[in-house]
């Protein structure tokens, strides 16, 4: 762990010592910005050294970068949760339920406090059969899709199939040109292809009903919060939000407190396929940032390997990426037929991949020219990772770092 991990660490458990700073040099405080964003905890940080008055303590160089992304946080989350609040009355009128997800739920219900959880999009949860009005009433609240030439045509094309594929967890994403908000409108919170067995049903029994700006909406029980929140963080993005993760999960926990009932979300966990995630985000919840978790929870988990490469991927000390997961995946299948079906499988996926992939509709002509751009990006990868075989003093240690991630990967999957 590096030095200025500890800052951060100390930060958000509030036993920071102005004493840690005094050794810091201009490139010690660089990393430590960075790292704080990288985390996606830079405008909690900022927050947190303005109620301590601790400003003048701080280059003044670092402050200021700390203030801009604390104030360009706080101004994106206001346009976001702006719209957000013209959507949501939208469905109320058409009587719509929706259920915020993630960034959302957090930032108003569990922050309380909106510049302080960055969010990157939107994402609301509705019933699969309200999908196509739900589209419709974004297109007509100024939403289109990535790809719109000529939005009042699709926007009517009887011939688009509004439903979400297999291999994804909601429709194509939809973005407002004035605002550049991104949409995301999920019927499911894993994909049909998913190793996890969550029923949507139980989610909207469960789900408790709340206000957003006098509009009705309805948020996650705590219990479903938890797990979904542990899922994403440690299967959907590998740790790759580092400390921001936890402190989420921490903070969840801390907001619900006793009405959180430990025993369902184990017994849910287990029925769900998503014990392994659920255990090791928790523990290190609990290690690093101290969460009241009950020890109970962990009487079947036990810290070996795959959980110290989890570790290392929070505390990531060098910028050595592994090579494409693609890479990664091929390498690993066993003979030559199982190597070739892959490489064909990747190259030549269905018309509702590509046009998910892509942003385009599947009935679009213009279509199949992603697939020369795929050949392309293809073509790209392979050039580069023969550059790293040649030239690369890093190959064997991105080779190393892209096989634990798919064993980590595959670890996580373990029911």
């Amino acid at each position: 762990m590096l030095p200025e991990h500890k800052i951060l660490l100390d930060s958000i458990n509030n036993r920071f010592e102005f004493s840690d700073l005094a050794g810091l040099n201009p490139e010690n405080w660089d990393t430590l910005v960075s790292e704080a964003s990288r985390h996606r905890i830079a405008p909690l940080l900022y927050n947190k050294i303005k109620l301590a008055e601790a400003e003048s303590m701080i280059p003044p160089d670092a402050v200021r970068k700390f203030r801009e992304k604390y104030l360009a946080n706080a101004y994106r989350n206001t346009v976001l949760f702006h719209q957000l609040t013209e959507l949501v009355a939208r469905l109320n009128n058409r009587d719509i339920p929706v259920i915020l997800l993630k960034g959302a739920h957090l930032a108003e219900f569990v922050y309380k406090d909106i510049s302080l959880r960055p969010m990157s999009d939107l994402d609301i949860l509705v019933k699969e059969e309200d999908l196509h009005e739900t589209v419709q009433i974004s297109f007509s609240a100024g939403y289109q899709f990535f790809y719109d030439k000529n939005p009042e045509k699709e926007k009517t094309n009887k011939n688009y199939e509004y439903g979400i594929m297999s291999d994804f967890i909601h429709f194509q994403a939809l973005i407002h040109p004035e605002t550049k908000c991104m949409l995301e409108i999920h019927c499911f919170i894993t994909s049909e292809d998913s190793p996890f067995e969550i029923p949507i049903c139980g989610l909207w029994e469960r789900a408790q009903p709340a206000t957003l700006n006098s509009n009705n909406i309805y948020l996650l029980s705590p219990e479903d919060l938890i797990i979904h929140l542990c899922m994403h963080a440690a299967y959907d993005h590998l740790f790759d939000f580092g400390l921001g993760a936890l402190y989420d999960i921490s903070l969840t926990i801390k907001h619900y407190g006793e009405n959180i009932n430990w025993n369902e979300i184990r017994r849910r966990s287990c029925q769900w396929r998503t014990n392994q995630c659920l255990l090791l985000v928790l523990y290190f919840t609990k290690k690093w940032l101290g969460a009241s978790i009950p020890d109970e929870i962990f009487e079947n988990f036990f810290t070996d390997k795959m959980v110290h490469i989890a570790e290392q991927r929070i505390f990531k000390t060098n910028e050595t990426a592994p090579f494409h997961q693609h890479y990664t995946h091929w390498r690993n299948r066993q003979g030559l037929r199982d190597k070739i079906r892959y490489i064909l499988n990747v190259l030549f996926p269905s018309r509702e991949f590509m046009a998910n992939r892509y942003l385009k509709s599947k009935h679009s002509r213009v279509l199949f020219s992603s697939y020369f751009f795929r050949f392309f990006q293809a073509f790209k990868g392979i050039c580069a990772i023969a550059n790293s075989v040649l030239y690369d003093a890093h190959y064997v240690s991105r080779l190393k770092r892209g096989d634990n991630d798919l064993r980590l990967r595959e670890w996580l999957i373990k029911s």
